[in-house]
């Protein structure tokens, strides 16, 4: 695309030294400069490891990297290329990458989930039952992109910087998918990762506390989410959990239709009731509009059934056929890292869960209760450089609901893991058996070492993550994997 066109159409404020070049792509990292007509973007933002970094890092090695034009904030002296000078750099990155990819959005159906905690499965069950309805989809999140078992990416964060987004957008649409349903975190929009892109309907399960590290407040983490229904078209849908105390304010920040769901009784437009739950999954029936009809699903807990609900209320408000949705939610497997189930040596059950905050570990640990017979033990730890303040609140949770608690790493990244456990520690009060393991895999070793045949072992904080970082190294480590090396087996069972 020329430059030209590119600066009138991403609405650019000021341009320095002007010259008619052509671009091909939008890069924001020296690494991706490479090749011709790259415009590069100085913007802060999480690199290398999800550290931050700002766009003074790579003053000294821009005039090497060749690039045809710079977007900035500021701009960049001895610098002998057409500098593109914007307020808000990172939102006109969005708005480029969208136009050098062809906007690719305007051909599909996209469908936005945020929350703090069920955000993957929802989308993952968004993108299933679309399929289930004859109508092809992708999901795109934490687990990166998938549209059915044939086609499956790695992703390297739950919503994707603007030229990644868009370039996969492009991809999607390639591969002829009529929708996308994509996980859309705070982080991506209080950092304009999706700016430029218009939402058919947007999903909110539910809204704790996560990510003050970054956003300050609950205020601030909550007006960040409520962004996503300001971008929903007229024509859409919000689609909102009656039961988290925020629903109101995600009601008003909708742009469209608002449709509520909830448990039976909270006066929602869907609600689910007559629940019955076991390890094998759960049944349940949902009723809107005069209607009921029973549902099941292999996803166990009350929890996961508000994430079903929250996917069949937008489908069903959709018009999507109630009987092909209701088929595929019985084939919908539990996602990787979330109420995975395994079978121990001894007999007992191990349950491998990406819980990390503290409504998310509270629902689970709630929900392993539930199942268990005998003693719950919970291995967990909180990650390093982020949220102190939940630590402490997450020990509390641990110490009320399991029998015994094995406190060791998650991602301590630069910090002493050490003081983390003390930290979480000390919120657990005395009376519980509390066990402080550093090494991880020692934690699950332990843990399953003591398992007895009705015990359940649930080790959150990790889920589907296959590595630790300790320091600024990433290095290789599976949940799942320190199971199956114990000689565990993993389990998938019908409902």
């Amino acid at each position: 695309m020329r430059l030209s066109r590119l600066i009138q159409e991403a609405g650019i404020e000021r341009v320095d030294g002007f010259r008619e070049v052509e671009v091909s792509r939008i890069a924001y990292v020296p690494e991706a400069a490479g090749g011709e007509g790259v415009l590069f973007a100085c913007v802060d933002e999480y690199h290398y490891n999800n550290r931050w970094g700002t766009a003074r890092d790579w003053l000294e090695v821009l005039p090497r990297l060749g690039v045809v034009a710079l977007l900035s904030a500021e701009p960049v002296a001895g610098l002998p290329v057409p500098q593109l000078i914007t307020a808000d750099p990172r939102r006109a990155m969005g708005r480029v990458a969208r136009l050098l990819c062809g906007k690719p959005d305007e051909g599909l159906r996209v469908i936005g989930v945020t929350g703090t905690n069920g955000k993957t499965t929802t989308a993952r069950l968004v993108g299933h039952l679309l399929r289930a309805a004859a109508e092809p989809c992708a999901t795109l999140g934490t687990l990166g992109l998938e549209a059915g078992p044939q086609w499956v990416e790695p992703g390297a964060y739950t919503t994707p910087l603007a030229p990644e987004l868009y370039a996969l957008m492009a991809k999607v649409r390639s591969f002829g998918m009529a929708a996308m349903a994509m996980e859309v975190s705070s982080h991506a929009l209080a950092l304009e990762r999706v700016a430029g892109l218009t939402f058919e309907a947007a999903i909110l399960t539910n809204l704790e506390r996560d990510h003050l590290d970054f956003h300050g407040t609950l205020e601030a983490y909550a007006a960040a989410k409520a962004r996503l229904f300001e971008r929903v078209e007229r024509s859409g849908f919000g689609v909102v959990n009656a039961g988290s105390a925020s629903f109101e304010r995600f009601a008003r920040s909708c742009s469209g239709r608002v449709v509520t769901y909830g448990w039976d009784g909270m006066g929602a437009d869907f609600e689910a009731a007559r629940y019955v739950g076991s390890p094998a999954g759960s049944r349940f029936e949902v009723r809107w509009g005069g209607r009921a009809m029973p549902f099941q699903s292999r996803l166990a807990g009350r929890f996961q059934v508000e994430n079903c609900l929250a996917a069949l209320a937008l489908l069903l408000s959709m018009g999507k056929d109630p009987e092909l949705l209701r088929a595929g939610l019985e084939t919908f497997d539990p996602v990787c890292g979330r109420m995975e189930q395994f079978s121990l040596p001894a007999g007992g059950t191990a349950i491998v869960d990406y819980a990390h905050n503290p409504d998310g570990l509270r629902k689970v640990l709630e929900t392993c209760r539930a199942l268990c017979a005998g003693r719950l033990h919970v291995v967990f730890g909180c990650g390093g450089d982020r949220d102190r303040g939940k630590r402490p609140l997450m020990g509390a949770l641990a110490a009320e609901w399991a029998d015994i608690c094995w406190v060791t790493s998650d991602n301590p990244r630069t910090e002493d893991p050490a003081k983390i456990l003390e930290e979480i520690v000390s919120g657990m009060g005395a009376g519980k058996r509390v066990e402080r393991v550093v090494d991880r895999a020692e934690a699950i070793r332990l843990a399953v070492a003591e398992a007895l045949p009705e015990d359940v072992v649930l080790i959150a904080g990790k889920g589907h993550e296959d590595y630790q970082i300790i320091g600024l190294e990433r290095r290789p480590f599976s949940d799942q994997a320190t199971l199956l090396a114990l000689g565990a087996r993993h389990r998938v069972s019908p409902p």
